[in-house]
């Protein structure tokens, strides 16, 4: 099944069509900064059903861009469940994999929600480059199994 490329850049990331979900996107779609500045971005995990773990693999042009903090979202927060869920990232000079999961069994969440926010640290001047949510990624279930992801955000960073 091939993954859509969805231009979201008029609208709300989070607000893609229910045919093209579940999803991972960024939030913004586009930051400006200036160089040695930050750009933030979140990454949301959109309209997923019945989900128990999450990897986000993200790519970045290493030569114009440095990860300098990650941080978890919110998604497998819940005050009825509380310490179950793991957060841990790997930055490997241009691939971000960041993996947010439920502990334990039978322990599932659907909806739309906050994975990651991600501060990006800019090196140089530069017209454009592109952060990309690869193939990479998964979506899995209480049993592992995977969960088609349907779109695949990109956003864009510019620096003056």
């Amino acid at each position: 099944m091939a993954c859509e490329l969805y231009d979201n850049s008029e609208l709300n990331p989070r607000d893609i069509d229910p045919a093209l979900s579940p999803g991972l996107v960024f939030d913004p779609v586009s930051n400006t900064t200036t160089v040695g500045a930050a750009a933030e971005f979140d990454v949301y995990v959109v309209s997923a059903d019945n989900i128990s773990g999450i990897h986000a693999q993200i790519t970045y042009d290493a030569n114009r861009l440095s990860v300098t903090n990650v941080t978890t979202g919110d998604f497998f927060s819940d005050s009825a469940q509380t310490n179950t869920s793991f957060f841990v990232y790997d930055d490997d000079n241009g691939v971000l994999d960041i993996n947010y999961f439920y502990l334990g069994n039978e322990i599932t969440k659907s909806g739309t929600g906050k994975i990651a926010t991600i501060l990006f640290n800019t090196k140089q001047s530069f017209d454009a480059t592109t952060l990309e949510i690869t193939d990479g990624s998964e979506l899995v279930d209480q049993d592992d199994v995977d969960i088609a992801i349907l779109t695949r955000g990109t956003a864009t960073v510019q620096s003056n």
